[in-house]
């Protein structure tokens, strides 16, 4: 053998004592059979090792049999444990190792007999024995077991013999195959726990599949074949085994030979046959049953077979060749299978965050979070997107954007919907309509339409169910004004001024004015609050989306969220409370403004009457350079109007100038104060509960509630753990 080749199998059978043939698809020799196929024996024959052939079941456990070249001969024999076993079976399990000068027929027996002898933790020590099956926890006969112990054990039993006079071999022998319990034996879950073991080993598509087949009945009845065949449909990889052709009855020698020859059969590497040894000649030593066998070729008509398919040498010289070149061309594909589930453990335990079993570690979990949140939070607050990856792909953490999208819509709805009445056409153009509509522009008004937000460009806000079920009891949900006026602004102000004439000479009702401005701005609370209820649905989204971000464990999250909403909820109420006293400023308080932009907007209004009155009156021009317009004293007395008509007038221009400053005032107010202030930038705000500060104000209790692993997390993290240490020696073992 080549000694890269043995440099390979060497790394492959590491692996396998480390157990990572749980893990990856390993190269080896699997031996399986029906129960009395006569397995033992071809095992004996291959590895010179005295199984126990009895009658009964022999191997309760996989076991290993490993040859390797070196200047000193030794034999050492272990159990290497499962990934599955409970803690303290695998540190039961781990104990067992032994080095051994000789293995003869006795011990051997009584490493796999221990089975009978002991149960499960009533099993009893005794002085220089081999309990591999205590240690594995496999029970007694007769019942005599506890509810820890078993029957059958996937934990291995590894012996491996060392020598100048060893090439390297390995083989992995299963337990048979067997269809009926045996009372006080074996049970039908054993039949089930022995069927899907051996379906494990051989479903590796690594792996070579040894069939063991008894010669002297159908292989038919053999429940072994039929699965090899649904393991290995092409047959590439089993080769079939014959034993007993010895007890082959007269005649039927033909189709025994059929096998061998290649003309019968589905395995595709074909059958070899060995003759084992006898009952008669049980005593005989492991020289005198190779020349029995020999002999036994000689004779017809077995002088058939192959001379490569002849006896137990063909079988393991032809079995070294497979496991080779099986190594061979499957060698990278385990190392880069071994990275990738390294890779993968690491990022199992990255989702399941840093161990927290102290108070102290989950302090610091909750810590590292509450930062990362506070960290993402002040770039999404301040538009710096490029900071961080995260951005890219979750709009929803985009909250500048996000609420300036909304602001600018609630700006937009004020400005075309707010108003319950269309005012007058002006003289410098169109006006806005009630509905919605832009029928013509208020005067002085086109910065407005600079606002508006472009089409295509928006955001697609989602909240999901739950966030919304959180925020019933707190959102206002007002209703839309469904009574829209029929009468237009100058047929309403004329009639409700009639209404309030009073003993007044010469003046207008002092508390009119009022009533027509708290009427106009009726529907100012259903946008508002909406606008509100929307901002905080949009604060509240970003909120748990960014906590998932920077929070991976669900369980986690989930009692972080949990504690987090409360102060939430408060947070939102503020908002709410600010938006309503906004609005009871504007619908109870006075109307008062010392903004000059009101008298500069009611100047214009009304130069804009005049002008449209006597723009039809005739007119001259001065002969001077400046070309001043002149009117008639008689016209410019004639565009006078009744004092009612002047009234009427007057109400609607202060009404028109007042109302567009006053909502322009308001639509500000909530943007700052409500918006910006309670809900993004207030130090106690929404944007500041999951933080280093709250963290670090939660008592112990509190931390353990939250950040705290439970018994499964603990057991999950300790098996990963334990599958990644595994994992990087297997990895190391590679590499050295």
């Amino acid at each position: 053998m080549l000694a890269e080749d043995r440099d390979r199998l060497e790394k492959i059978d590491k692996l396998y004592a480390l157990r990572l043939d749980r893990s990856v698809s390993l190269p080896m020799l699997v031996v399986v059979g029906d129960q009395s196929s006569g397995k033992s024996s071809v095992l004996e024959g291959l590895t010179g090792l005295p199984f126990p052939r009895d009658s009964g079941l022999c191997t309760r456990f996989p076991t290993q049999v490993v040859f390797k070249r070196s200047a000193v001969k030794q034999i050492e024999v272990s159990v290497m444990p499962t990934e599955s076993r409970t803690e303290h079976l695998s540190l039961d399990a781990d104990k067992f190792h032994r080095k051994l000068d000789e293995l003869d027929q006795d011990q051997f027996v009584e490493i796999l007999s221990e089975v009978r002898e002991f149960g499960g933790h009533n099993m009893i020590s005794t002085l220089n024995t081999i309990q591999a099956s205590k240690h594995m926890g496999i029970w007694a006969e007769e019942g005599t077991f506890d509810i820890a112990s078993k029957s059958f054990s996937d934990d291995v039993l590894k012996i491996e013999l060392s020598g100048p006079d060893h090439e390297h071999f390995s083989v992995v022998d299963l337990p048979g195959l067997f269809r009926k319990p045996t009372l006080g034996k074996t049970t039908k879950d054993d039949t089930t726990f022995v069927k899907k073991m051996v379906g494990d080993y051989i479903h590796n598509t690594r792996s070579i599949i040894l069939a063991v087949v008894p010669a002297n009945v159908d292989i038919a009845t053999q429940e072994i074949v039929q699965m090899a065949e649904d393991a290995d449909p092409t047959g590439r990889r089993t080769l079939g085994v014959l034993t007993k052709p010895d007890l082959v009855d007269k005649g039927a020698e033909d189709k025994v030979l059929e096998l061998v020859l290649g003309s019968g059969g589905s395995f595709g590497l074909g059958y070899t046959m060995v003759c084992n040894r006898s009952q008669s000649n049980l005593d005989v030593c492991l020289a005198e049953r190779n020349n029995l066998e020999k002999t036994f070729f000689q004779t017809e008509p077995w002088t058939n077979v192959p001379q490569d398919r002849a006896g137990i040498s063909a079988l393991k010289s032809r079995l070294n060749k497979l496991l080779v070149d099986l190594t061979r061309e499957n060698f990278r594909d385990v190392a880069a299978d071994v990275n990738q589930l390294i890779d993968n453990c690491h990022q199992m335990l990255q989702a399941l965050g840093p161990e927290r079993s102290s108070k102290t570690e989950q302090r610091g979990y909750l810590l590292r979070i509450g930062t990362s949140f506070q960290y993402l939070m002040s770039h999404a607050l301040d538009a710096y997107y490029g900071r961080d990856a995260v951005f890219a792909s979750h709009d929803e953490l985009r909250l500048a954007t996000v609420i300036k999208e909304l602001q600018e819509e609630f700006s937009t709805t004020m400005r075309l919907a707010g108003h319950t009445r269309d005012f007058q056409r002006s003289q410098n153009g169109e006006r806005i309509g009630a509905n919605g509509v832009v029928n013509q522009a208020e005067p002085g008004d086109d910065s407005d339409l600079e606002n508006s937000p472009g089409q295509g460009s928006r955001l697609l806000l989602v909240v999901d169910s739950e966030r919304c079920s959180e925020l019933r009891r707190t959102l206002s949900k007002f209703k839309k004004p469904m009574d829209t006026p029929r009468d237009n602004i100058d047929t309403w102000i004329r009639r409700e001024y009639n209404r309030s004439k009073g003993f007044e000479i010469g003046t207008i009702n002092p508390s009119l004015l009022p009533a027509l401005y708290h009427e106009q701005m009726r529907y100012w609370r259903y946008h508002t609050m909406e606008h509100v209820d929307r901002v905080i649905e949009a604060v509240h989204s970003f909120i748990f989306s960014l906590l998932r971000h920077v929070c991976p464990d669900v369980a986690i999250r989930d009692r972080l969220w949990a504690r987090l909403l409360g102060p939430l909820l408060l947070s939102y109420d503020k908002a709410i409370a600010h938006a309503k006293l906004l609005l009871e400023i504007e619908e109870v308080g006075n109307m008062r403004t010392l903004n000059h932009y009101f008298a500069v907007t009611l100047k214009k209004l009304r130069l804009s009457r005049m002008q449209k009155r006597l723009e039809n009156s005739p007119s001259w021009h001065t002969q001077d350079e400046k070309q001043e317009t002149l009117l008639r004293l008689k016209d410019v007395l004639n565009a006078y109007i009744s004092n009612e008509d002047q009234a009427v007038e007057d109400l609607h221009d202060i009404l028109q100038s007042y109302y567009k400053l006053a909502r322009k005032q308001f639509v500000d107010a909530v943007s700052k104060g409500v918006v910006d202030y309670y809900l993004l930038t207030i130090s106690d705000g929404p944007l500041r509960v999951c933080s280093p500060q709250l963290i670090g104000m939660l008592s112990d209790k509190e931390l353990d509630e939250i950040a705290g692993e439970n018994a499964e997390s603990a057991a999950e993290r300790a098996r990963i753990m334990r599958r990644l240490m595994s994992l990087e020696a297997g990895q190391e073992a590679f590499s050295t």
